[in-house]
């Protein structure tokens, strides 16, 4: 804790001296030369040669011009008539470039002061809070203890009194216990008038409901004698419009591309989306689960994703899961129940109409929460699903041991699919993906880093609305 502000204040102090030292870095950080023009006397023979050297180099070689040096190197020799090297005296002054270290410590140094100094907050409000809470309690002991004092205090002092009048002669034994009894019987008959009361009041609540119902029960008879056959007509036609929807989407997703995204929506493996932020992984989640559910008639049982009533909350809510998770600890209570849930499933030896749909989304960072619960929901995910009749969709950024856990490759490429998203500007997702495995060939052999895209319908609220007044126009 004392180190955090020790911390902040050599942080600041060196990000401003890093900043400092940085301004005063010579701004030339290029190379440069500096040229003097000395020409050469042409009366070098001449008696007179010292006197006519001295005037031309107080006319020309006391000046000192500065080029950079590819500027002096390139453009020496373009003279028409040019003059010889001897007349000129270079001397050459490289650049310093070791600003660039400074202009990247500067930063570093000021946001490692802040986060020191932003522990250091948070420490700071953590013990005050759980001081406060603290002295919350201890006040609400002081109070009910001292209320429970007093009551009893007052109880004593009555009885100490009734005490002392007995003794003093102002009321006998027998009158006092006649008091009591009297009191007792006065409350005997409270309670047994309230008891009454009471009864009488739920006989004429029973009574109203009872009449109430006969008034519903009697005009429900009414409508629905005469909606039978209207409603017998609206299902057979509401059920035809179903299935309808149903085969067109099914051939839709059959004709695209050899069917590769109807294989694997119907495929009983695990399935994994990953991809970089801004891929779309949660949209093509919710889509696959909608067909799933629409198509082939599974259910989604649970929801987990730590966004699920933040930005993703109206995708997610087209599922209607039965339990949802929405932050770090319930959803590891999720996985907990989850690898427990698909034991007692596979001991029940369910058949697939009894199956059943579990989404997960931002699996990737759940490792560093509880590494025990994820080693075991991995490789039961793995082994487990299919027996379980689970149809299981996991949302990651990374496929690689990072998240899953050393020792899973094989595992993961013998027991998954692993499908890959991608963006060009991290806002909008491509159609472009990439199976990386999980696919055979109709030889049986397997497929990896196979190409594909998406069709441009398949989008969560574009599928949902399919199935409600609004069907896909697949031409």
């Amino acid at each position: 804790m004392k180190t955090l502000p020790i911390i902040t204040v050599l942080g600041v102090v060196s990000s401003l001296v890093s900043a400092f030292y940085l301004g005063q870095i010579d701004e030339l950080s290029f190379d440069r030369v500096t040229i003097q023009f000395c020409p050469q006397t042409a009366n070098i023979n001449q008696p007179n040669a010292r006197e006519s050297q001295g005037k031309l180099d107080l006319k020309y070689c006391r000046y000192r011009h500065r080029l950079l040096k590819e500027v002096w190197e390139s453009e020496q020799y373009k003279a028409a008539i040019s003059l010889s090297k001897e007349s000129f005296s270079v001397q050459e002054f490289n650049g310093d470039n070791s600003g660039g270290i400074w202009l990247l410590l500067a930063p570093f140094l000021a946001g490692s002061a802040y986060l020191a100094w932003s522990n250091k907050c948070q420490i700071d409000y953590d013990k005050k809070f759980k001081l406060l809470e603290d002295l919350k309690s201890s006040y609400k002991l002081a109070t009910v203890s001292a209320r429970n004092e007093r009551e009893f205090k007052a109880t004593a002092i009555n009885q100490r009194w009734d005490t002392q009048r007995v003794k003093a002669g102002q009321i006998s034994i027998d009158a006092m216990q006649d008091i009591l009894r009297r009191q007792g019987e006065i409350q005997d008959r409270t309670h047994v008038s309230t008891l009454k009361q009471f009864d009488l009041n739920d006989s004429q609540a029973d009574k109203q409901i009872a009449e109430n119902q006969l008034v519903v029960a009697e005009a429900n008879k009414k409508r629905d004698k005469l909606s039978k056959t209207n409603h017998t007509e609206d299902n057979t036609n509401q059920k035809q419009t179903n299935e309808s929807l149903k085969d067109s989407l099914i051939d839709a997703l059959k004709n695209h591309e050899d069917g590769w995204l109807w294989n694997i929506i119907k495929a009983a493996k695990p399935l994994w989306i990953i991809g970089e932020q801004g891929t779309g992984k949660t949209n093509t989640s919710v889509s696959i689960g909608l067909i799933r559910k629409y198509c082939l008639g599974i259910p989604v049982f649970r929801i987990a994703d730590r966004h699920l009533n933040g930005a993703n909350s109206k995708v997610w809510n087209l599922l209607e899961a039965q339990n949802k998770a929405d932050n770090n600890s319930a959803i590891i209570e999720v996985l907990q129940d989850t690898y427990e849930r698909r034991l007692e499933r596979i001991a029940l030896d369910l058949d697939d109409k009894q199956a059943e749909q579990f989404l997960l989304d931002e699996f990737t960072h759940l490792r560093d929460i509880d590494e025990e619960t994820i080693t075991k929901f991995i490789k039961s995910t793995f082994s487990d699903t299919r027996k379980a009749k689970e149809r299981f969709i996991g949302v990651t950024h990374l496929g690689t041991n990072a998240a899953f856990g050393d020792g899973t490759a094989a595992m993961r490429k013998a027991g998954s699919i692993l499908i890959e998203k991608f963006t060009a500007d991290g806002e909008k997702p491509l159609s472009r993906v990439v199976v990386k495995h999980g696919l055979v060939d109709s030889q049986g052999n397997k497929l990896e880093d196979v190409e594909y895209t998406l069709p441009t319908w398949f989008e969560a609220f574009t599928i949902y609305n399919h199935f409600h007044n609004k069907a896909i126009d697949f031409n």
